[in-house]
C-alpha cells in the first residue's frame, strides 16, 4: 500500500516543484514575444490594451491601443514607446529612444498612427521582473514610489 501511495504522491510533488522553478529561472529568450493587459470601458465598449513587445534583436515596443470587443480589431493607438531591452537576472532595463502620442489638447483617445506627434525622447527604465503560470504571465514591478508620484503596483500580463 505504500508503495502505490507513493505512485501517487511523486508525480504531483515532481510537478509541484518544477513549476516552482519554472518562474524563477527565466532568460531574456522567456521574454521575448508579445505580453497583453486589456480592461474593457463599457461607456466605449471597447477594449484598451496596453501591449509589450519584446523582439529577438533587443528591441522593444509599448503601444496602447483600442481594440473592439467584437472583432478583436485595434481601432487606433493612443501612444507608442520604442527603444532596446536588456536583462540582468530579473531587471529590465528599457532604453526609450522614441515617444509618440496624440497632440497636446486632444478630445480624442485613440486615432491612427500617422496622426501620433514625437517629441525629443531618452528614458532609461528599470524595472522587476518575475514569470508567473508556466512563463504565461509576466509581472511587471516598477519599484517604490516618490512622495507625489503617480504610482502602480506591480502589473501583470499575459503571452499573447
Amino acid at each position: 500500500m505504500k508503495i502505490f501511495q507513493s505512485l501517487i504522491f511523486a508525480p504531483i510533488f515532481f510537478l509541484t516543484l518544477s513549476c516552482n522553478f519554472d518562474d524563477k529561472d527565466f532568460t531574456q529568450e522567456d521574454l521575448q514575444g508579445i505580453w497583453e493587459l486589456s480592461r474593457y470601458q463599457a461607456e466605449s465598449q471597447l477594449f484598451f490594451v496596453d501591449t509589450y513587445v519584446f523582439n529577438e534583436d533587443g528591441t522593444f515596443e509599448n503601444r496602447a491601443t483600442a481594440r473592439q470587443q467584437d472583432s478583436n480589431d485595434d481601432t487606433g493607438i493612443n501612444s507608442l514607446i520604442s527603444g532596446t531591452y536588456s536583462m540582468a537576472g530579473n531587471k529590465l532595463f528599457l532604453q526609450e529612444t522614441e515617444f509618440l502620442t496624440l497632440p497636446e489638447g486632444s478630445t480624442i483617445w485613440h486615432t491612427s498612427l500617422d496622426n501620433l506627434v514625437g517629441s525629443d525622447w531618452n528614458r532609461e527604465t528599470e524595472i522587476t521582473i518575475s514569470m508567473q503560470d508556466r512563463r504565461s504571465q509576466l509581472v511587471l514591478d516598477f519599484g517604490p514610489c516618490a512622495p507625489n508620484e503617480l504610482c502602480t503596483g506591480p502589473i501583470t500580463y499575459f503571452r499573447k
